[in-house]
């Protein structure tokens, strides 16, 4: 049984892609800390270096969980409630979430950024942050 479950974690481990932040290849990015993440992503900030940063969200929920979880360090409803807080009180609009086809077009802009697993990651893109 405990070969089994051994085995299980390994071949979850090898399934599970890693979170990374890319960015347009010409963008001025080059390296945000894990806490340029996730201020960028709370709208605490939207300059890092001054340089303004779009920060995009993925509609593949799944990916969204895992990035909130492990990057931003909250739980998906401790995550809406501070989001809920910020739209209510008018300081920040809800962020819109995108699919594939409308993050390639995003990404076509210079300093937006969005997570997503390594393994979606194109050539025109640039790896500014790796979990």
């Amino acid at each position: 049984m405990r070969l089994l479950t051994l085995l299980l974690f390994i071949f979850m481990s090898f399934v599970r892609a890693d979170i990374v932040i890319v960015t347009n290849k010409k963008s001025d990015i080059n390296h945000l800390s894990k806490d340029a993440v996730k201020y960028l992503y709370l709208a605490k900030v939207n300059k890092i270096n001054n340089i303004k940063i779009k920060a995009l969200l993925s509609e593949n929920r799944g990916l969204h969980i895992r990035f909130i979880n492990n990057i931003i360090g909250k739980d998906i409803h401790q995550y809406t409630s501070y989001w809920a807080r910020l739209v209510f009180t008018g300081r920040e609009a809800i962020p819109r979430r995108l699919n594939d086809e409308e993050i390639d077009e995003a990404l076509s802009h210079i300093n937006t950024i969005i997570y997503m697993d390594r393994i979606n990651v194109k050539k025109n893109w640039k790896i500014v942050y790796e979990q």
